[in-house]
C-alpha cells in the first residue's frame, strides 16, 4: 500500500496533471488528492467513455491526461478506446480498478463477472497494462515503463488497481453550493416544414467559410465528417470516426486546455442522443471558448436514414437546463449564418441547434487522409495557438 501522493507527485513531474474519470471507492484517495492539490486539474465525467474522450481532447491540446474509473464501467469505455485513442494514436494513461478480483476480497455480486474478465478485456483490446504499484519503490519504474510505452507507441497504458493499493485520504475541499432556485426558459425558432429545410452540406459550407482557420473544428462521425472533408480539407478540422457521441467530450477536453482557442463541435442528433450527459459536463465547467453545434436531421443518415426521436426534443431547453450560457435554434440557413457570426464574438459556452433534412451528395467520398495523419496535423494546429 502507498499513499496517493507517492504516485501522483512523480506522475505530475512527468507531465500528467490533467485527470478525469468517474468515482470508485478504490479510487477515492486518488480523486480526493487530485481535487485538493494545486497543480492538478480534475474533470468529473458523467461516464467512463466520456472520460476517455475528454482526456483524448486534452492530450491533443498538449496536456498529459489520466483517466480513472471502476472496472464495472470499462465496457462503457470500449468504444472510444478502440475507435478514438487507438485509431487517432492518442496516448492517455488509464487507471481502472479491479472490483470482484478472483480470489480477492468479497465484493458485491455485480462485480463478479467483470472482476473475472477485466484483464482479459484489456488484452483483447490490445492495451498494454500492469498492476498498480504496491510499494513506493515500485512507483518510479512503473511510471517509467508507462511513460516510455506511451511516447513510443502513442497508445494508452493501463494500470489495474486492486483494493487497498492506496491508503485512505479524505477530501479537504468543500464542494461549492449548487443553485437551489433557477428558471429554465428557451423558445425554439423552427419555422419550416421538414422538406423545406436545407441539407447538411450547405450548413457546413457556411460554417467553414465563416470560421476559416480561426477555430478548431471537430466533426462527429458518419456523414458529417465525410461531408466536411468534401467541403474542403483543412488542418484545423478533425473528422471523427467511430466513438459515436464522443465529439462533445473530446471538444470539451480540448477547450479546457486551450482557453484562447475557439473550439467548435459539430454534432449529430443520433450521436448526441447516445451521450447527452456530456452536455451536463460542458454546462458545469463552462469553457467560454466552446461552441456546440447540433446539426439535426432527425435521422441516422449514414446508416440508411432511419429516424431518430429528435422530432419532439427541444435540445435548446436541455442545454439551458444543463447550464449553457448562450443558446440558439433555427432551421433557416441564412439565420444560421447570422448566428455563426455572432457566436464567433461570444465569450460563453454556446449551443446552436440547427434543424435540417436528411440527404447527402450522391457521390460522397471518404477522407483520403488517415485518422492518424489528421490527429498529428490537428494537434500541431491547436498546440500552436
Amino acid at each position: 500500500m502507498i499513499t496517493a501522493d507517492k504516485f501522483l507527485i512523480p506522475a505530475r513531474e512527468l507531465g500528467f496533471n490533467f485527470f478525469t474519470g468517474t468515482p470508485c471507492s478504490y479510487l477515492k484517495p486518488f480523486i480526493n488528492y487530485v481535487i485538493d492539490t494545486d497543480g492538478f486539474d480534475f474533470v468529473d465525467s458523467v461516464n467512463e467513455g466520456d472520460a476517455i474522450a475528454i482526456a483524448a481532447g486534452a492530450t491533443v491540446g498538449g496536456k498529459r491526461a489520466v483517466v480513472m474509473f471502476q472496472n464495472s464501467g470499462l465496457g462503457n469505455a470500449v468504444n472510444p478506446i478502440t475507435s478514438l485513442t487507438y485509431t487517432f494514436n492518442i496516448p492517455v494513461m488509464i487507471i481502472t480498478t479491479l472490483r470482484g478480483e478472483p480470489g480477492g476480497p468479497a465484493d458485491e455480486p455485480q462485480h463478479e463477472l467483470m472482476g473475472q474478465i477485466t484483464t482479459a478485456m484489456l488484452e483483447t483490446m490490445r492495451l498494454k497494462w500492469a498492476f498498480f504499484p504496491q510499494t513506493e519503490e515500485e512507483v518510479a519504474p512503473a511510471l517509467k515503463a508507462a511513460d516510455e510505452y506511451m511516447k513510443k507507441h502513442n497508445q494508452p497504458f493501463v494500470f489495474v488497481m486492486r483494493k487497498d493499493d492506496i491508503a485512505e485520504y479524505k477530501l479537504q475541499k468543500k464542494q461549492a453550493a449548487s443553485k437551489k432556485d433557477f428558471s429554465i426558459t428557451h423558445t425554439d425558432h423552427f419555422e419550416l416544414d421538414y422538406k423545406a429545410r436545407t441539407t447538411r452540406t450547405p450548413v457546413l459550407e457556411v460554417l467553414q467559410k465563416s470560421v476559416a482557420l480561426s477555430a478548431a473544428v471537430i466533426a462527429t462521425t458518419g456523414k458529417t465528417g465525410r461531408e466536411f472533408y468534401e467541403v474542403g480539407d483543412q488542418k484545423n478540422q478533425l473528422y471523427m470516426v467511430g466513438s459515436m457521441g464522443c465529439a462533445l467530450a473530446f471538444g470539451l477536453g480540448l477547450a479546457m486546455v486551450k482557453p484562447k482557442l475557439k473550439v467548435i463541435v459539430l454534432d449529430g442528433d443520433g450521436a448526441l442522443l447516445m451521450r447527452t450527459g456530456s452536455m451536463a459536463t460542458a454546462g458545469a465547467y463552462k469553457p467560454k471558448n466552446l461552441v456546440h453545434i447540433l446539426i439535426d436531421n432527425e435521422a441516422h443518415d449514414s446508416t440508411g436514414g432511419q429516424g431518430t426521436v429528435t422530432g419532439g426534443v427541444s435540445f435548446g431547453t436541455i442545454a439551458a437546463g444543463f447550464g449553457y450560457d448562450k443558446i440558439y435554434s433555427t432551421d433557416r440557413l441564412e439565420k444560421f449564418s447570422e448566428i455563426i457570426e455572432e457566436v464567433k464574438k461570444n465569450d460563453a459556452v454556446t449551443f446552436v441547434h440547427m434543424k435540417t433534412q436528411k440527404g447527402s451528395p450522391e457521390k460522397l467520398g471518404r477522407p483520403k487522409v488517415t485518422p492518424a495523419e489528421v490527429s498529428v496535423r490537428f494537434a500541431e494546429f491547436v498546440q500552436s495557438k
